[in-house]
């Protein structure tokens, strides 16, 4: 519809016949269109849909299963309204409760009989979901054997592995079709549109900094002989090196005199932070206040090092003292400012609660909260909240 309005457009424009109808029934007979496509298209698949649901050419399932899931199981499924597939019998595992039916489904078999059932009923398909500590009669495999040799296809439902973890899905990786285990799991599309993001700040962060870089050059270097620009190592994405730039805020002798300084330590954990850092030049307590040291990394950005949001990359140093679940955090592309950033910044002093932070912006993340934290980071860096 969207795209019809505006051929349309362009045609009436072209015909110079824009004039014969108004912009308010233009924007009524849209309105009424995409009303009546969406309620015409909603009642033909429920139509669909029933005449499928009674065919004969869909799959009849088995469900095998344990009392205490079979419910959940059935009511879920029902929900998908997927037409290819009719559950037609139960085989319950754990009790004897052939004759009864849960969620109107008979249940037709139990351990002992439940290949003898399958032989003599209508069954195209088996669908096995059970606890992964349940004590099966003979190994899951055989069950699987035993089905497959019947011309009965199975399907296992991911969580029979039992493992608690957030994501589980079937992907395929060069050739090899594996079942995939991860906390998050991110589709291409919506890395795409995360990096359009980053490309589109990047080149807009990019001139400021240039514009910045003409402004601060002489302060920085009247005051201490040097580069303007300070690089280091970080550790970002997954535990990738690259470099980071930043407008130099310390002296050209900062990081052999932060040994002296570790007992000074103000951060609990993997994370160097200091009040009153003396390695750091007056202008550079300016430029950390108001956040402009880091506007070259812009140029990171845009390089695709970082991202606009993400979590803070770490020193090498740091890294390497890290715990395995604390790798975790780095899963996700590092970035210029992040949740812990726009929730206290410097005012943290303990490495478990960016670490705690850092976790829930990944599990949670999507365009929409990198668009909010943005928009916070701004607010914060004005108000100089938490900085230092």
């Amino acid at each position: 519809n969207a795209l019809l309005a505006v051929v349309l457009t362009f045609v009436l424009f072209l015909l110079q016949e824009g004039a014969t109808y108004s912009r308010l029934f233009f924007l009524i007979f849209f309105m009424v269109n995409i009303m009546t496509t969406y309620l015409v298209r909603a009642y033909f698949k429920k139509i669909l849909y029933t005449i499928y649901k009674n065919g004969r050419k869909n799959n009849k399932l088995m469900v095998v299963t344990t009392s205490d899931q079979a419910k959940d199981l059935l009511n879920n499924m029902k929900k998908e309204n997927d037409w290819r597939y009719e559950v037609t019998y139960l085989t319950i595992l754990d009790k004897q409760l052939v004759g009864q039916s849960i969620e109107g489904i008979p249940i037709k078999a139990n351990k002992e009989d439940m290949f003898e059932i399958a032989r003599k009923e209508v069954v195209d398909g088996v669908f096995i979901s059970i606890p992964n500590d349940f004590p099966l009669p003979i190994k899951l495999e055989e069950i699987i054997y035993e089905f497959v040799n019947m011309g009965v296809a199975v399907n296992l439902s991911i969580n029979t592995f039992g493992l608690n973890v957030n994501e589980k899905t079937i992907r395929e990786i060069s050739g090899y079709h594996v079942l995939t285990f991860s906390t998050r799991l991110f589709t291409e599309s919506q890395l795409l549109l995360k990096r359009v993001m980053d490309i589109i700040g990047g080149i807009i962060g990019c001139l400021f900094t240039l514009i910045l870089t003409i402004i601060l050059t002489p302060f920085i270097k009247l005051e201490s002989p040097g580069p303007v620009f300070f690089s280091q190592i970080r550790v970002g994405q997954n535990g990738r090196r690259f470099k980071i730039y930043k407008f130099r805020s310390m002296y050209m002798d900062a990081e052999k005199r932060k040994a002296e300084l570790l007992s000074c330590n103000e951060m609990k954990g993997f994370m160097f932070k200091m009040k009153d850092d003396p390695r750091i030049t007056k202008i550079g307590k300016f430029l950390r206040k108001t956040s402009l040291d880091e506007f070259p990394q812009f140029f990171n950005i845009l390089r695709g090092d970082m991202s606009l949001v993400g979590t803070r990359p770490p020193t090498e140093d740091e890294f390497l003292q890290y715990e395995c679940r604390h790798k975790r955090r780095l899963s996700l592309k590092s970035g210029l400012t992040g949740l812990w950033q726009i929730s206290g910044r410097s005012d943290i002093d303990n490495f478990e609660d960016v670490v705690k932070l850092d976790l829930e912006y990944i599990d949670n993340w999507s365009l929409i909260m990198d668009t909010k934290i943005l928009l916070k980071t701004v607010a914060v860096v004005l108000l100089g909240r938490g900085s230092r």
